[in-house]
């Protein structure tokens, strides 16, 4: 059956673009999908795949392109989960002896900028039911880290491999199902709050594609950029963890003595990004400005940016967390110095707690 065929039976999740053209729904952000509900012993997927190429640091070897991953999920249990690496192909994401009802997720597994995904078909032999899901909310905003970059890498890894980003396993799906929360992810390897005053190289910052959609799929493609409809997709909560990647660019300019004066840049830029998130959710939506696990050199002024917007706008549902940090002795490391599933699983709970401390559960 045609995917648009279906799309009024089942629940989506986080945001997605339908492609009148391909006659696809792309779901190419972090654990974006849909839920669906079918009678029957199995259920075929056809999907179209698209790599990306991500530039590697200056100075080492260039790395392959990226594929995207997808998943299949029943319960919370993610059964199945394939790296994509043909550009169209039908997938057998569930099988069983017997006829069983059974609601199932389809997700993508990695991030955005790391390979494009879309749903086309789904059959099964036996028939689709209607499903639909209303739960409460939670959005992040995100980086690497959000992302769950090389959670699963073994130790040592430095180089990123697709197959090793589980976005499923992250702190912010841990957090959500903690909460009894559907969650949207709008999260990318190395992005930044907000562009740098000066520098190191061009990078992407949350503030100029917040408001999309999807401008990585779009301005891929030439397309005009959507916006993204926040009225009709409410959030409960927030929660923004940026600034790690921020700091990259004040650690490592030539000038020593203009540190102060890039970090004040960090300050206003950050603020202003703040007030757009406020914007685009409304007064009720609580706002957590979060830090970690691996970089706290910008927390105090992110800590600072709440205090000043408390005091100024009076707004009560705005709040500012820190994360405890990697304890790699426990833990260990993901890719490239990056927290790993066992510290992804902490950071989960640790974040579910805070919300419930504030009284936003």
């Amino acid at each position: 059956m045609k995917i648009r065929e279906l799309l009024k039976d089942v629940t989506i999740h986080g945001r997605t673009l339908y492609d009148e053209e391909r006659e696809a729904l792309f779901c190419n952000w972090t654990c974006s999908g849909l839920t669906l509900s079918f009678e029957g012993k199995s259920l075929k997927v056809k999907v179209l795949a698209e790599s990306d190429f991500v530039p590697g640091m200056p100075g080492m070897p260039e790395p392959p392109r990226d594929w995207p991953c997808v998943g299949a999920v029943v319960g919370e249990e993610l059964i199945f989960r394939q790296e994509l690496r043909e550009e169209e192909q039908w997938l057998t994401v569930y099988e069983s002896e017997e006829t069983k009802t059974v609601t199932l997720r389809l997700v993508k597994v990695n991030e955005n900028a790391r390979g494009k995904l879309s749903i086309v078909e789904i059959e099964t032999d036996g028939k689709f039911l209607p499903y639909h899901e209303e739960k409460e909310q939670i959005e992040f905003i995100g980086d690497s880290i959000t992302c769950g970059f090389g959670n699963e890498a073994p130790p040592g890894a430095f180089e990123f491999k697709s197959s090793e980003e589980n976005g499923w396993t992250t702190y912010a799906s841990i957090a959500a199902r903690e909460l009894g929360y559907d969650w949207t992810v709008i999260s990318e390897s190395g992005i930044m709050a907000a562009k740098a005053e000066h520098p190191l190289f061009p990078m992407h910052a949350m503030e100029d594609i917040y408001e999309y959609t999807d401008e990585l799929y779009e301005k891929k493609h030439g397309k005009e950029l959507t916006k993204w409809d926040f009225a009709s997709h409410p959030k409960k909560t927030v929660v923004i963890n940026l600034g790690t990647n921020d700091a990259n660019p004040i650690r490592f300019y030539r000038d020593y003595n203009d540190v102060e004066g890039m970090e004040n840049w960090f300050h206003k830029r950050y603020k202003e990004f703040v007030k757009q998130v406020r914007r685009a959710n409304g007064p009720d939506t609580t706002i957590i400005c979060a830090l970690g696990s691996i970089d706290y050199y910008l927390y105090y002024h992110i800590r600072d940016v709440v205090k000043e917007l408390k005091e100024e706008t009076k707004d009560e549902n705005l709040f500012c967390f820190e994360f405890i940090p990697v304890i790699a002795m426990m833990e260990g490391w993901g890719a490239a110095g990056h927290p790993s599933s066992k510290s992804h699983a902490r950071m989960g709970k640790e974040l579910a707690a805070f919300i419930r401390k504030i009284g936003k559960e």
